[in-house]
């Protein structure tokens, strides 16, 4: 262990015109100072998109956090800590979701790690070992999943409860719900480049999916129905598991593979 105080490059993945006030405003409140700030606006992949600005960043310790969340006052400070573990090379915080009084619901889209996950929302790594890892720019879902893979082959990474980021309330469109299918096929590529397990992607092996698909309605018992927007959101979402599975069945027959 010990006490050094690391300089730390924020990083911000943004679209061209979106609203990141609220992300940079809580920076201005850490705790721990920031050395700097990159925010990269452009649309496109986000595995390229990331690799962009860790190539911009200039400090010891590389954080991200995505553009639709804020970071709680102590996040940095956080992030510094668990780092004094000269073993730890990497971190991923907690990211709470901010329901705003609101009930959830199907349109409700929630993006939350209590742990069980590795999203780059809310992770920092040591620069040096970063850059050279690099996230992998053939996949473009699961780049944080998959970095955290190839990267625990160099060091501890760890799971920092404390580093805490809120994700602003954000719901589904009709279009962004039925691209959802798409995901499935980088998780395919995930399993077969990086040995990712088939049954820690939910939506291959899933009852309940083959359940919705033959029986519509079931859509009511699984999801929060409380407005029209909502059974719009319901009619996308069965489109989304009729497209998804037909994506890989599509996929086991070309690579002459048995999948559920």
């Amino acid at each position: 262990m010990d006490n050094k105080k690391y300089r730390i490059s924020v990083c911000i993945i943004a679209k061209p015109e979106e609203d990141i006030s609220k992300c940079l405003d809580s920076l201005e409140k850490q705790t721990y100072p920031y050395s700097e700030i990159i925010v990269h606006r452009q649309l496109g992949r986000f595995p390229e998109l990331r690799n962009k600005v860790i190539d911009k960043a200039k400090e010891e310790i590389i954080a991200f956090i995505d553009s639709d969340c804020y970071a709680d006052k102590h996040w940095l400070e956080e992030i510094n800590n668990s780092f004094k573990d000269r073993t730890v090379i990497g971190i991923f915080g907690r990211v709470s979701y901010e329901f705003h009084g609101k009930p959830p619901s199907v349109s409700t889209r929630i993006i939350s790690n209590e742990g069980n996950d590795t999203m780059t929302a809310n992770a920092a790594f040591r620069s040096k070992l970063l850059k050279e890892v690099r996230f992998d720019e053939e996949i473009n879902y699961l780049e944080d999943v998959i970095l955290a893979k190839r990267i625990k082959e160099k060091g501890t990474v760890n799971f920092n409860k404390n580093a805490v980021v809120f994700h602003q309330y954000q719901e589904w469109t009709f279009k962004s719900a039925v691209k959802y299918a798409i995901k499935v096929e980088d998780f395919l590529k995930a399993n077969e480049k990086y040995g990712l397990p088939i049954n820690k992607l939910g939506f291959i092996i899933n009852p309940q999916h083959y359940l919705i698909i033959f029986f519509p309605p079931s859509l009511l018992i699984f999801h929060s129905i409380r407005s029209l927007k909502d059974l719009k959101i319901i009619l996308a979402i069965y489109i989304e598991k009729v497209y998804t599975r037909i994506l890989i069945w599509k996929y086991a027959i070309k690579n002459k593979k048995i999948m559920i």
